[in-house]
């Protein structure tokens, strides 16, 4: 793997950092219901929202092999309480 074959893209920032986007607060919802696993609502949430809208569109093909590197989130989540909760 080199440098040319990441792709940074900023299509979950949303309306910007911290600012939650209906994609993040689905992904932070679909991992902790399904695996039981609490990411955090800024960086992680997002990410996994990217990486779940990538799968869902064909950008990254069934059986491929994905690594997402998960840093936590817990402590995060109680900033997001009200967005997370309002279901």
């Amino acid at each position: 793997m080199t440098a040319d074959d990441l792709r940074i893209s900023s299509a979950q920032l949303g309306e910007g950092y911290g600012v939650p986007t209906s994609g993040m607060i689905d992904a932070v919802e679909l991992l902790a219901r399904s695996e039981g696993l609490l990411v955090d609502p800024v960086y992680g949430g997002k990410a996994l929202a990217g990486l779940l809208s990538d799968v869902e569109s064909g950008a990254i093909a069934p059986q491929s092999n994905v690594l997402f590197i998960m840093t936590g989130g817990s402590p995060g989540l109680y900033a997001y309480a009200d967005v997370l909760t309002s279901k």
